[in-house]
């Protein structure tokens, strides 16, 4: 006797879960790492690390903090509309 496949449902934990996070989890990860690393490349830059000193730009030192917040606001906003079909 066969046993009956079950469909994934919306309220169910198939759906968001972490087994299979999807083409957009992956894209926005990937996106928020790419933001990091070009922001601290900026940083480096700047200040001028790779010429084997340490200017400490005010600049330079905005484009870390921007990157750092751009890739945890990406990051965190993936979680959230993770979560929002849960929250029906």
């Amino acid at each position: 006797m066969a046993t009956p496949v079950q469909q994934p449902t919306m309220s169910g934990e198939e759906v968001g879960s972490k087994k299979m996070p999807g083409v957009l989890g992956r894209v926005v990860k990937t996106a928020s790492v790419i933001v990091l690393a070009i922001c601290l490349y900026a940083f480096l830059i700047g200040n001028g690390v790779f010429a084997g000193r340490f200017d400490n730009d005010g600049v330079a030192w905005y484009f870390l903090a921007k990157g750092i917040f751009c890739s945890t606001a990406l990051y965190l906003l993936l979680k959230v509309v993770e979560a929002l079909p849960r929250a029906r």
